[in-house]
């Protein structure tokens, strides 16, 4: 990772609620190196610039510093990972998928599952747009040849997703 991208991951982590696990090596980078306050304009460009790399790019080590971020955050921050997350859904939706199912632990899974929701929650007609989001999230799975463990895994996350969350 360039000195810039830990740069940004750092300061992402350093404005962020202390309360949530972030591995070692990552606050041990963090504690060496003196951070600025944290810029909100800053933090939320940094994840939009996380979203890129992963959606666009395919960039799993970015996925990976997304990750460490949705751990610690909180509020707005966490807002922004949740749209984030829901962007990489439906843009690499098989690297997400297989990187949550990788990572059990990770806290993306719910970023992605309030993102999603979130977007759904707008719809004038949000069964018919939950429906379809699961159609469509099936039918990509299936163009992709997902293993039946995947697809399974799969099913979980589409149970959990549910613009209601959001009333």
């Amino acid at each position: 990772m360039s000195k810039s991208l830990l740069l940004i991951v750092l300061l992402l982590l350093a404005s962020c609620s202390q309360d949530k696990a972030v591995p070692d090596n990552v606050m041990q980078s963090a504690q060496r190196i003196p951070l600025p306050p944290p810029d909100d304009s800053l933090l939320l460009a940094n994840i939009y610039q996380l979203q890129q790399q992963v959606a666009v790019e395919g960039l799993v080590p970015m996925l990976h510093s997304l990750d460490s971020v949705a751990c610690r955050s909180d509020g707005y921050v966490t807002e922004a990972v949740d749209e984030a997350a829901a962007t990489i859904w439906h843009q690499q939706f098989t690297l997400l998928l297989k990187y949550l199912q990788q990572h059990p632990e990770s806290c993306l899974r719910e970023r992605v599952v309030w993102g999603t929701s979130a977007h759904m929650s707008t719809a004038d007609n949000r069964a018919q747009a939950l429906a379809t989001f699961r159609a469509t999230a099936l039918d990509s799975a299936r163009r992709a040849g997902l293993s039946s463990t995947e697809m399974v895994f799969l099913q979980k996350i589409l149970g959990e997703v549910n613009p209601a969350r959001l009333d």
